[in-house]
């Protein structure tokens, strides 16, 4: 089953299928994205700004909370952020790419 993935400040969609993490989709759909460490959790040039859809993910685990505190803060965890990498998508989400740079 597929799930649908819009960046809504870019303007792109791709699909995504059922536990694919959000920066696999958004590569194999052609949608370029920062990606420093190649996916190991280890930055977080990766992370996305979850507008819509937060249910529709699998919940974060330990090692992407500690990677988002290192680097951005303890209160980044209040936030609607994630580690694209990190994000497994079960249904329709709607992301957008945080302005920290």
């Amino acid at each position: 089953m597929a799930h649908k993935i819009e960046v809504i400040d870019r303007d792109d969609e791709v699909e995504a299928e059922d536990g694919q993490d959000i920066l696999n989709a958004l590569l194999e759909g052609g949608v370029e994205w920062m990606h420093a460490c190649g996916g190991f959790c280890n930055c977080t040039t990766c992370r996305v700004k979850v507008e819509e859809g937060m249910d529709n993910l699998s919940p974060r685990e330990q090692d992407e909370e500690n990677t988002l505190k290192r680097f951005q803060g303890e209160e980044v965890l209040e936030g609607p952020f994630r580690l694209s990498c990190q994000a497994k998508v079960y249904g329709d989400v709607k992301i957008s790419e945080p302005e920290w740079f």
